[in-house]
């Protein structure tokens, strides 16, 4: 092997041990602060408690309650948006996929894509005022027209946007793996007589499937993680409901929330947000064990 080429071996290999440790330190930190604020609260009281109010004395000097940290509201919540975003943006990330990869002419594909491309670069903080000046209000006009009641923030409209907000990466993604599907399996397909429709149900989305895991996956993570859309649609309300009518918060909204203001560091209030990042990770982690799987025993079954 030439000297070179252990360089740059080398390299590499330093490249992703530092990777590895960064990630492995992030984790440990995490997971340090955490069982901090697990011997403040119990972490039976923590994950199946049903109040949220870490409402606590900012100092010794000072009256303040004890706080409570039943984090079942702010999971619940977190959950229903991240759902209520995937599914707007999963069939629309999808369909658009499709049609730019198997229906649309190369000229409207060329041009249509990089503007579809565009909304991922739009700043999180402008789809907020969309939802809050747009979105909203007019959910509540459709609402008083019904006859039901919507709340002025709620996880609806928060969700919707933030899905209009995550097709783009679906659409990308998405797109790239069915355009990487080998032109064989394709043109065997319709000489054999099938039809587009056929073709697409029965070859490209098999064959892309694991890819189309990934993208939504992504899209999962994203909406999870997304923090400024839910402050201004959803707001910071607590409630532990299931009417995606209703204001709710998310665990990131949460966190930004306990960690601004002036807090002793070693207070439960504030490691509570370490606590609900390290719940993430958690979550995080097992969709990504979840898709593993999946895509595993896809192929399983495909071979």
């Amino acid at each position: 092997m030439r000297t070179s080429d252990r360089v740059i071996k080398a390299f590499l290999q330093l490249s992703t041990v530092i990777s590895v440790l960064i990630t492995v330190l992030i984790v440990l930190s995490v997971f340090s602060e955490t069982m901090r604020f697990f011997s403040h609260v119990s972490p039976f009281n923590f994950f199946f408690g049903l109040e949220w109010s870490p409402q606590t004395a900012i100092r010794a000097d000072q009256a303040g309650g004890s706080g409570s940290f039943g984090a079942v509201p702010i999971f619940v919540g977190t959950v229903m948006i991240a759902a209520i975003a995937m599914a707007v943006a999963t069939p629309l990330g999808l369909l658009a996929a499709i049609y730019l990869s198997v229906y649309a002419t190369p000229r409207f594909r060329n041009a249509a894509k990089p503007v579809l491309e565009i909304l991922a670069g739009i700043p999180t903080v402008v789809y907020g005022y969309f939802a809050v000046v747009a979105f909203s209000p007019l959910l509540r006009a459709g609402g008083d027209y019904l006859g039901i009641e919507v709340a002025s923030e709620s996880a609806l409209a928060a969700g919707v946007v933030m899905g209009i907000m995550i097709t783009p990466f679906i659409m990308s993604l998405s797109e790239d793996v069915i355009s990487a599907v080998p032109k064989s399996l394709i043109y065997g397909s319709f000489a054999m007589g099938a039809t587009p429709y056929e073709t697409v149900r029965n070859v490209i989305i098999p064959a892309a499937f694991p890819g189309i895991i990934g993208a939504v996956l992504l899209g999962i993570s994203r909406g999870i993680g997304e923090t400024m859309i839910v402050v201004m649609a959803a707001g910071l309300s607590s409630n532990l409901t299931l009417n995606p009518l209703e204001a709710v918060t998310t665990a990131t909204v949460q966190i930004v929330t306990l960690l601004v203001g002036d807090h002793e560091f070693d207070s439960p209030k504030t490691l509570a947000a370490f606590a609900l990042g390290f719940a993430l990770f958690i979550m995080t982690f097992l969709l990504n064990l979840a898709a593993q799987i999946i895509v595993k025993r896809y192929r399983q079954y495909n071979v």
